[in-house]
C-alpha cells in the first residue's frame, strides 16, 4: 500500500495500512468486533477487539514464588557504585519480596535513554503514565480484567467486603535505602489525608459519606477498616484515583502512602508550626502546606524518595526534564536481572503539540504518546521508515469527545432551566451530526456515540443505548423543541426566549489539547443553526476553564466525557467531583451530595440525578459482581435516555491512542489497553524496554 504522499482524501476513503500491520478504517467509525474470550480478545472494560488491529498484548506479573529468581543482577552503573563501597549489594536493595515480570518478548539488556517531548509544566501527567511504573499499591493485569500485586505484595478482603488486609514487600525501600513499611501508610492517612491544609481530603477513603480508617497491624501489615460493605477500595488503589500512588497524586495531598522519614520535617506536627512555617519562607512557599505539597511533588524535587523504577534527576521546571535508574526498584526480570534496563529517560520542553508532532515525525523521540493525536498520522506515517519508528494504534476504552453541561448552571435562569429540561437536552443532541464531528477531527477512526461504554464492555448495556438520542435527526429535535414553546423565531431563523430578551444563545467554552475542542464547538455551532439554536464559541486556557467551572459560571464546554466504569471513574459521568473541571455536570450538585445535604444545592427531582447517586452507591456497596454490573448498565441507560452530556465520537485514538516507537527498542507491546483507569502507556511495562 501507497504512503508517500498520503492525501487526507485517500486517508479518509478507505483502509490503510499503518506500521507494523495494523490498520486504520475510514468512514464515520471504526468497526468493532464482537467480544471474544482467549488470549488477545480484550474484553472485560476495555470492550471486543478491534478489527484490524495487533491482539493486546502485556508483561506478565509472576506471582507464584516457586519462578521467583534465585539470585540478582543490576546495571553497570549501580554494580560500580556497590564496588565502591556506595551502595549496597544488589539483593539487599531489591529484598525478599521483589514484583518479578516476565517481559513480553524477552530478557533485555542493560544502556541507553529514552527521549520523549512533554508540553509544559501542566503536562506532569506525560512521564506519571510512561514511568511511574505504575507506583499504585495495586494494579490490573494488562488485559484490564483482574487486580495483581504491585508496591504492594499481596492483599484480603473480607468477605462482606468491609475489611481490607495489605501486605506489604519485606525489605523494600524507598529511593534513599530507607525501608517503606506500614507506617508510611498510616502516616499519609493521618496526617495528611486527614489534614484540611495539605489537601482537600480523599475520595477514595470514604464509603456511604463515612471514612475508611487505617489501622497499622505490623510493620509490614496495614487494615482498612470500611463503615459499610467496600468492595471496590482494592480495584480503587489500581486505578487512576487518588490513592493509586504517589507519582500522579501526592503533591495533591493524595498517594496511599509517603515516606514519613522525610515528609515529617516539613510537617508542624512532627516538629512545630513555627519550624514548619520557617522552612516553607525560607524556600519562598507561603505557608507550611504550599511546601509540603512542593517537597511531596514527585515532578518537582529530585530529593523526595519515591518507589518508582525510575527517579527524577532533573524537575519539570528546569527542563529537560530528566529520570535515572531507582537504585532500590524492586522490579526484576524473572531471571533476576533489576529492573529498568534503560537507565536515563530525558524529556525535552515542547511549545505546542504542532512542533511536537514534527519533531516526533523527524525521529527525535524514542517514545512518544502524550501530544500526539489523529490529525499527526499522515505525516507521522509519511515519515515512519525513515525515521526508523513504529506507529501503534491502542483506541481508548471511552469516549474521545462529548459535550459537557452544566446542570446546574444559575447565571441565566431561562437557559439553565432549559438545560435542566430534558426534552431540551435530547433535541440538542438530536441536532449534531456526530459522523461530520468524525470526519473532520478525527479522521473518521472513532465511533458517534451516546455517552456510554464500550461495545463489548462488561457495563455495556446494548447497542441500542449508543444510539440512544444520539442519531442526527434534524426533524426530531425540531419537534421536541417545538413541544417546549420554543415556536417564536428572529429574522435569521433562531429560537427566542420566552423572556423577551432576544434569541436563544447558549455559551460554549473549551480549549483544544489532544483534539480540537474549540473547532468541535464552532461546527456544532453551524448544525444547531437548523434547529435554531444559536452558540457562543470561546477558546480559554484550561486553568482559567477550571475556575469557572469551580465558581458555576460555565455553560457547556468539549472534553471527553463518560467512564469505562461508573464505579472506578465516574466524575466526567456522574456529580461525585466538587472541584475542578472534571465535576463540570453540577458542582454545586456534586457538593450536595458529597456533604449529604449540607452544602452546595440539592438537584430537582424532574433530573433524576438521585436516581442515578442512589445507583451509584449501591454499586460501591454491591459486593456480588454480577449484580454490580447490573447496576452499572442502569446506570449508562439512565445517563443515555436523560443526556447529562452529550456523547458525541468516542473508542478512537485521539486521547493517548496513537504512540510511536524506536524500531531499536524491544519489549514494545503490540498493543495495550488505552485507559485512564490503567494510566497508559504505564501498562507497556517501559522498565522492561530496552535497545537491541
Amino acid at each position: 500500500m501507497r504512503r508517500r504522499g498520503l492525501s487526507r482524501r485517500e486517508f479518509l476513503g478507505g483502509v490503510v495500512v499503518l506500521g507494523g500491520g495494523g490498520l486504520v478504517l475510514g468512514g464515520c467509525s471504526s468497526p468493532v468486533a464482537p467480544p471474544e474470550s482467549g488470549p488477545g480478545g480484550g474484553g472485560g472494560r476495555g470492550g471486543g477487539p478491534r478489527a484490524g488491529l495487533p491482539d493486546i498484548e502485556g508483561a506478565e506479573v509472576v506471582l507464584d514464588p516457586a519462578r521467583f529468581p534465585k539470585a540478582f543482577r543490576e546495571a553497570p552503573e549501580l554494580a560500580k557504585l556497590v564496588a565502591e563501597g556506595k551502595l549496597p549489594p544488589v539483593d539487599q536493595r531489591v529484598g525478599s519480596d521483589p514484583l518479578v515480570l516476565k517481559p513480553v518478548h524477552g530478557v533485555g539488556r542493560y544502556g541507553g535513554q529514552i527521549r520523549r517531548g512533554f508540553i509544559g509544566q501542566s503536562d506532569f501527567q506525560n512521564a506519571v503514565r510512561f514511568c511511574s511504573g505504575p507506583d499504585s499499591l495495586l494494579y490490573w493485569d494488562y488485559r484490564f480484567e483482574k487486580l495483581v500485586p504491585n508496591i504492594a505484595r499481596g492483599f484480603e478482603l473480607s468477605e462482606d467486603g468491609r475489611v481490607l488486609t495489605l501486605q506489604l514487600r519485606k525489605g523494600m525501600k524507598w529511593s534513599d535505602g530507607q525501608p517503606l513499611t506500614a507506617d508510611d501508610i498510616v502516616f499519609w492517612f493521618t496526617s495528611v489525608a486527614s489534614s484540611r491544609e495539605v489537601g482537600t481530603g480523599s475520595s477514595s477513603m470514604k464509603i456511604g459519606g463515612q471514612d475508611v480508617k487505617v489501622e497499622r497491624v505490623d510493620e509490614f501489615t496495614v487494615r482498612y477498616v470500611s463503615p459499610a460493605p467496600n468492595p471496590l477500595l482494592p480495584q480503587r488503589m489500581a486505578g487512576s484515583s487518588d490513592i493509586a500512588g504517589m507519582a500522579g497524586n501526592a503533591h495533591l495531598g493524595g498517594g496511599g502512602f509517603m515516606p514519613k522519614h522525610y515528609l515529617s520535617q516539613f510537617h508542624p506536627e512532627y516538629t512545630s508550626m513555627d519550624a514548619a512555617n520557617k522552612l516553607a519562607a525560607d524556600a519562598g512557599f507561603k505557608g507550611w502546606a504550599a511546601y509540603f505539597r512542593n517537597q511531596a511533588s514527585w515532578h518537582r524535587n529530585p530529593a523526595l524518595p519515591v518507589v518508582t523504577p525510575w527517579v527524577l534527576t532533573r524537575p519539570i521546571s528546569n527542563p529537560p526534564w530528566e529520570f535515572g535508574p531507582n537504585p532500590y526498584s524492586i522490579w526484576v526480570d524473572h531471571e533476576g536481572n533489576q529492573l529498568p534496563y534503560i537507565s536515563k529517560i530525558t524529556m525535552g520542553n515542547i511549545e505546542n503539540t504542532e512542533v511536537l508532532g514534527l519533531r516526533a515525525a523527524a525521529g527525535d523521540y524514542d517514545v512518544q504518546d502524550r501530544g500526539l493525536g489523529v490529525t499527526n498520522l499522515p505525516v507521522l506515517l509519511e515519515n515512519e521508515k525513515k525515521s526508523a519508528y513504529t506507529i501503534h494504534r491502542a483506541p481508548s476504552t471511552e469516549l474521545d469527545c462529548g459535550l459537557r453541561l452544566n446542570l446546574a448552571y444559575e447565571q441565566d435562569k431561562e437557559l439553565g432551566e432549559l438545560i435542566r429540561t430534558v426534552e431540551f437536552r435530547r433535541a440538542l443532541s438530536l441536532g449534531i451530526d456526530r459522523g461530520q464531528v468524525n470526519e473532520a477531527f478525527f479522521l473518521g477512526t472513532c465511533t458517534p456515540s451516546a455517552t456510554m461504554v464500550a461495545e463489548g464492555s462488561i457495563y455495556d448495556p446494548g447497542p441500542e443505548w449508543h444510539t440512544k438520542w444520539a442519531t442526527y435527526d434534524v426533524a426530531q429535535a425540531n419537534t421536541l423543541l417545538d413541544g417546549l414553546g420554543l415556536t417564536a423565531k428572529d429574522a435569521e431563523g433562531y429560537r427566542l426566549r420566552k423572556d423577551g430578551a432576544g434569541r436563544i444563545r447558549l455559551d460554549f467554552q473549551a480549549f483544544s489539547n489532544f483534539a480540537d475542542f474549540v473547532g468541535v464547538g464552532e461546527m456544532v455551532k453551524r448544525q444547531w443553526q437548523q434547529i435554531g439554536i444559536d452558540l457562543n464559541v470561546a477558546s480559554v486556557e484550561g486553568s482559567l476553564l477550571t475556575q469557572r467551572a469551580n465558581s458555576n459560571q460555565l455553560m457547556l464546554s468539549c472534553q471527553q466525557v463518560g467512564s469505562d466504569d461508573p464505579f472506578l471513574r465516574p466524575e466526567a459521568f456522574l456529580p461525585t467531583v466538587t472541584t475542578g473541571f472534571p465535576g463540570m455536570i453540577g458542582i454545586p450538585y456534586a457538593q450536595w451530595f458529597a456533604s449529604g445535604g449540607a452544602q452546595g444545592k440539592e438537584p430537582p427531582e424532574s433530573l433524576r440525578l438521585k436516581e442515578a447517586m442512589a445507583l451509584y452507591d449501591k454499586g460501591q456497596m454491591e459486593p456480588d459482581e454480577a449484580e454490580r454490573i447490573r447496576i452499572g448498565k442502569e446506570i449508562y441507560k439512565l445517563h443515555a435516555d436523560q443526556v447529562w452530556s452529550i456523547g458525541l465520537v468516542g473508542f478512537g485514538l485521539s486521547a493517548n491512542g496513537v504512540y510511536l516507537t524506536s524500531n531499536k527498542l524491544r519489549n514494545v507491546p503490540a498493543r495495550v489497553v488505552n485507559s485512564q483507569t490503567m494510566k497508559s502507556l504505564n501498562n507497556t511495562y517501559p522498565m522492561t524496554y530496552y535497545y537491541e
